[in-house]
């Protein structure tokens, strides 16, 4: 990967500084939150072979996103992969509890405790998880981050890092990213609204088969009509 392709890290912290320490708040979590610890993890189940899960499972929504698949059919995808490969979620869950040195680990934790995966839903929690992971150059955070930044809800809303996170991700050929970009000009998130280019990132994101960008052409055809 070029350095060209890279997210400028100091981008994604500054102007959300204000809002999440990311590494007081990380290191407040309590990894010991729940008693079982890797020694309970299924004797037939290597470490090695988690890993591999996990890194398919980032895969797997990863692709997911840049469909335009709806969150809840995205989740049960990810029950679905893991019901298919025999694992227990907290074999799971305890895994990435213990190994939070890894990107993929690290965001999908965040996405545990974004939707409730084997632990309470912790908004928070999840978006200091994602940043983490993003400044490790971990795309699929960085996707999520910018749903947050554009549609979440909490004051996480940062219009600024939304726009220049999106930009990146669309220059490197992310449906998802393409998409959100052309929503940022068409509403006006952290640049001005420019209908030509929303027009023109939409119909991008089309060709690349995202369902969102679809649905967003017909609106915008509608409109006109």
């Amino acid at each position: 990967m070029s350095n060209n392709s890279k997210i400028n890290n100091s981008l994604i912290n500054n102007d959300f500084s204000h809002e999440i320490s990311l590494t007081q708040n990380f290191n407040k979590i309590n990894i010991k939150e729940i008693e079982p610890t890797t020694k309970v993890i299924n004797k037939s189940i290597f470490e090695e072979d988690l890993s591999i899960v996990i890194d398919k499972l980032v895969n797997l929504i990863c692709v997911e996103l840049n469909k335009g698949k709806d969150s809840i059919v995205i989740k049960q995808h990810v029950f679905d992969y893991i019901n298919n490969c025999k694992i227990i979620l907290q074999e799971i869950y305890i895994y990435l509890l213990n190994n939070q040195n890894e990107s993929n680990s690290i965001y999908l934790l965040g996405y545990f405790n974004n939707y409730g995966i084997e632990t309470e839903v912790n908004e928070q929690r999840a978006i200091e998880l994602y940043l983490k992971a993003a400044n490790l150059e971990n795309r699929v955070a960085q996707l999520n981050l910018v749903n947050e930044y554009i549609y979440g809800k909490g004051g996480y809303k940062n219009g600024d890092i939304a726009f220049e996170l999106t930009k990146k991700l669309a220059e490197e050929e992310y449906a998802c990213g393409i998409n959100n970009l052309g929503y940022c000009y068409e509403v006006g998130i952290g640049t001005n609204v420019n209908e030509d280019k929303a027009f023109e990132f939409y119909q991008k994101a089309v060709d690349l088969g995202n369902i969102n960008g679809i649905n967003n052409l017909r609106i915008r055809r509608k409109d006109n009509k």
